[in-house]
C-alpha cells in the first residue's frame, strides 16, 4: 500500500506564467486519492507565509500541532518559547531570535516536516550560509542544535541529523580591527570640545570601556577621590517578545562573563573631564530642580536629564570623526585605540585584558599582534629614511 502524505503537507513551485504556487494535502476522498488545495502568489516569500497559515489550520488539533507533521519553524518556534525563553538573558533571546527570522525561518528546510529532515537536506543548506562571519555560521548551527537535540529529547524524531554535519569554513573576509593613531585619536579629541557628548567619548578613549557599560555608569560607581570607576553593568536597548507582540525596551543588565566586573583606575587627565562634567550637571540640575533632574543618578545624561540613547552617541562620535578629518571607525574603535596606547607604551597583555574586561586573553592578543605588526611597517620606514638617498 503506497503510503500516505500527511495532512498539510505542502511544496512551493514556480508555475510558467511566472506566479509562485503551493500545494497542499488537506485530506483524502472514499478511494483513498489525496484531495489538495493550491494557492498562488507573485512573490515567493508571501506565498510562504500562506502556505504555512494555512498549514496550521489543517494540522493543528485542540491548540496542538500533531507531532506527525510539525515542521522545523513551528517546532523552533514552540521550542525557543517553551525551554529557552526563561533560561537565557533577554538580550541572548532576542539574539537567537534574530538569527532565526533572518537565517532559519525563511529557509524552505522551515517548511518541511521535522522527522523528514535528513543530513543531506542540512549540508547544502549550511554550505549556503559560508558567506556568514565564522561566528554566525557557528550561531545558526548552535540553534539548529538545539532544536533537533530537543525534537529528540521531547521523542519527535530518534536522531538528531545535524550529528552528521561538517559546518562550513567561512569565506567571508575577517575584518581588521579598527584603531585610531596616535595623531588621529589626538585630532579626534580636539574635535571633541564642540559636542555636549564630550565627556563620554573620553571616557571611552581613556578607559576602555563598552558604550553600554559607559551608558550604565552612574555616579555612585565613580570615586573621584580615589580615582576609580567600578564597572558591573551594562545598558541596551532590545526586544522583548510577549504574546506574540515584540516591543523595543532597553535594559540595564551584569556583564556576561566575570571578566566584566571590574574596577578600572581614573588618569588625572579623564578626571578633570569628570569634574568638569559633573559641574556642568549640577549646573543643569539647578535649572532643573535636583528633584527632577537626572532621577537615575547617570554619569552621562541629556541635558534635560533622560538617559542617553546608544544611537545618538554613536551619532556624536561619528560627527566628531567628521569634525578630526578621519576615517569613520566604529565606536568600538576607542576601546581597541585604548587597548593599542597601552600595549604599545610597554603595558602587559595580562594587565590589558583585566583592565578592558576581554573574557578571553586571545581577544586582546589579537589587538598586541596588530601592534606588532604595525611596528614592523614602522621600522621598515627607518630603513628607507636611513638609506634613501643611496638608491
Amino acid at each position: 500500500m503506497a503510503k500516505r502524505n500527511a495532512n498539510g503537507d505542502g511544496s512551493i513551485y514556480q508555475r510558467k506564467d511566472g506566479r509562485w504556487c503551493a500545494a497542499v494535502t488537506i485530506g483524502y476522498d472514499e478511494n483513498g486519492k489525496q484531495k489538495k488545495k493550491y494557492i498562488y502568489d507573485k512573490d515567493r516569500e508571501k506565498l510562504r507565509a500562506k502556505l504555512l497559515a494555512l498549514q496550521n489550520d489543517i494540522i493543528i488539533n485542540d491548540g496542538y500541532v500533531r507531532d506527525d507533521v510539525i515542521t522545523l519553524e513551528q517546532w523552533g518556534k514552540r521550542y525557543m518559547n517553551d525551554f529557552i525563553k526563561n533560561t537565557v538573558r533577554i538580550t541572548t533571546f532576542d539574539s537567537y531570535d534574530t538569527i532565526c527570522r533572518n537565517h532559519i525561518y525563511n529557509a524552505d528546510i522551515a517548511l518541511m516536516k521535522l522527522k523528514d529532515i535528513k543530513p543531506y537536506h542540512l549540508q547544502p543548506y549550511l554550505n549556503g550560509k559560508s558567506y556568514l562571519s565564522k561566528s554566525s555560521i557557528k550561531k545558526i548551527y548552535l540553534l539548529l542544535n538545539m532544536f533537533f537535540d530537543g525534537a529528540v529529547k521531547n521523542d519527535l524524531i530518534i536522531k538528531n541529523p545535524l550529528t552528521a554535519i561538517n559546518i562550513p569554513r567561512s569565506t567571508k573576509e575577517t575584518k581588521e580591527i579598527e584603531i585610531l593613531t596616535l595623531d588621529q585619536q589626538k585630532s579626534y579629541i580636539q574635535s571633541t570640545t564642540s559636542t555636549s557628548y564630550r565627556g563620554l567619548l573620553l571616557t571611552a578613549l581613556f578607559t576602555g570601556m563598552r558604550l553600554g557599560e559607559i551608558l550604565a555608569l552612574t555616579w555612585d560607581n565613580v570615586d573621584l577621590k580615589n580615582m576609580q570607576i567600578k564597572i558591573d553593568s551594562s545598558l541596551k536597548e532590545t526586544r522583548i517578545h510577549e504574546n506574540g507582540k515584540t516591543e523595543w525596551v532597553t535594559i540595564k543588565q551584569p556583564p556576561k562573563t566575570k571578566s566584566g566586573k571590574r574596577t578600572v583606575p581614573i588618569s588625572k587627565i579623564l578626571l578633570k573631564i569628570l569634574l568638569d562634567h559633573k559641574n556642568h550637571q549640577n549646573e543643569l540640575s539647578l535649572k532643573f530642580g535636583r528633584n527632577e533632574f537626572n532621577k537615575n543618578n547617570y554619569v552621562f545624561c541629556s541635558d534635560t536629564g533622560t538617559p542617553l540613547n546608544a544611537r545618538n552617541a554613536q551619532r556624536a562620535h561619528y560627527q566628531t570623526c567628521t569634525r578630526a578629518e578621519i576615517p569613520h571607525v566604529g565606536f568600538h574603535a576607542l576601546r581597541h585605540t585604548f587597548a593599542t596606547r597601552m600595549i604599545e607604551n610597554g603595558v602587559d597583555v595580562k594587565t590589558v585584558q583585566g583592565w578592558i574586561g576581554h573574557s578571553s586573553i586571545q581577544m586582546t592578543y589579537n589587538i598586541y599582534v596588530h601592534v606588532q605588526e604595525e611596528s614592523k611597517k614602522a621600522a621598515a620606514q627607518v630603513q628607507d629614511d636611513l638609506f634613501a638617498n643611496m638608491f
